[in-house]
């Protein structure tokens, strides 16, 4: 249940016809977006209209936890939002469906194929017994000649039929590859986040899960790190628009660069991102912590173009450590609840604080 009492009195309104319900979610979307000072652009319409209509869970959920944040709701918010649980969803119904009639296809001429083959088998053998029938009864080295001539022709036209097919088949089996490509590109999209291009949590997560089993059997430390941004709504103020999304992206930039290969970084809710590093104790984790803080000591986000400074990107850094009986969630929770209590301290440094937590 949202703690907005106005955004809870446009969702119990119901006009009778659907034409009155239709014109009345739309007055209430713009007093929504007007009242969270949103951009009055198609994709923050499209996130509010499908909460006040209320029939897409996901997104009431997702906006109920803004609101009751009451951080205020950035373009970067309603684009994942939008992204996750709006246009994603529909467009990977409707590639997925366009692949699969495809396949379809392909695996209907791989049928036919297969039916020609077998055709053109049966034809050999029986242009085979034909010829068999004819040299017994020739009387002279010219009839032998000319039933000898015929098998020929015979296998020749066999032998042209089956290269043939061999090269459609061919032709189907690459078909077939590329599409079975193409799932699994759409399969990895839709795992990742489409604004920073970082996993999803819900893929954070399995990997996440994947990681901490073999690390608990094997003995290795493994560190989960939450990023926030302390300045965003600042930045925004400061810029004079809604720049959100830019620093998100920039932000996911830095942290691609400086993790590398030694671990995952994932988007969660909002401006939060997520860190995991394997076979990492704090140490590793806090090196990586400051590295991240000295990218964006020297990132100056300014106007253009006449370069004024507009501020840098300020961080909060929470961490937690891999212990027996913590799932994936637990590990994430216990590290944005630390940033997020950095996030809202009154010290102008970044906090990095993983000394409640033992490694495993």
């Amino acid at each position: 249940m949202t703690s907005d009492p106005s955004a809870q009195d446009v969702r119990q309104k119901k006009p009778k016809t659907a034409r009155a319900r239709s014109w009345q979610t739309g007055r209430d979307t713009f007093k929504l977006m007007a009242q969270h000072k949103c951009a009055a652009d198609p994709i923050s319409y499209a996130v509010w209209y499908t909460f006040v209509d209320g029939k897409n869970k996901a997104v009431t959920a997702a906006i109920d936890r803004l609101i009751a944040d009451a951080r205020g709701i950035s373009a970067a918010d309603l684009r994942q939002i939008h992204d996750l649980h709006i246009a994603e969803n529909r467009q990977a119904e409707e590639q997925l469906e366009g692949i699969s009639q495809a396949i379809q296809t392909e695996v209907a001429g791989a049928k036919s194929l297969v039916s020609d083959v077998i055709s053109n088998t049966n034809n050999y053998v029986s242009s085979m017994d034909r010829a068999k029938g004819l040299i017994p009864k020739a009387s002279s080295p010219e009839d032998i000649m000319e039933a000898l001539d015929e098998l020929m022709e015979e296998t020749q036209s066999s032998q042209e039929s089956a290269q043939n097919i061999q090269f459609a088949l061919q032709s189907t089996h690459d078909e077939m590859t590329q599409l079975s490509s193409k799932v699994g590109e759409l399969r990895d999209t839709l795992k990742r986040d489409p604004l920073t291009a970082l996993v999803n949590q819900p893929k954070f997560e399995a990997l996440l899960a994947e990681n901490s089993t073999e690390a608990l059997a094997n003995g290795y430390s493994l560190t989960v790190m939450v990023v926030c941004i302390k300045n965003l709504q600042d930045l925004s103020l400061t810029a004079g628009i809604d720049i959100s999304e830019f620093v998100l992206k920039s932000l996911s930039g830095f942290l691609t660069k400086i993790v590398a290969d030694d671990g995952v970084c994932a988007r969660l809710a909002g401006p939060e991102l997520a860190i995991m590093l394997p076979k990492s104790a704090y140490a590793e984790a806090s090196k990586i912590a400051k590295a991240i803080i000295e990218e964006l000591d020297h990132f100056k986000i300014v106007k253009k173009p006449s370069d004024e400074l507009i501020g840098y990107i300020r961080c909060a850094f929470g961490g937690s450590s891999l212990q027996s009986g913590l799932s994936p969630r637990d590990l994430i929770e216990i590290a944005a609840d630390q940033a997020s209590q950095a996030k809202y301290s009154h010290k102008s440094i970044v906090k990095f604080d993983l000394t409640n937590h033992q490694a495993a």
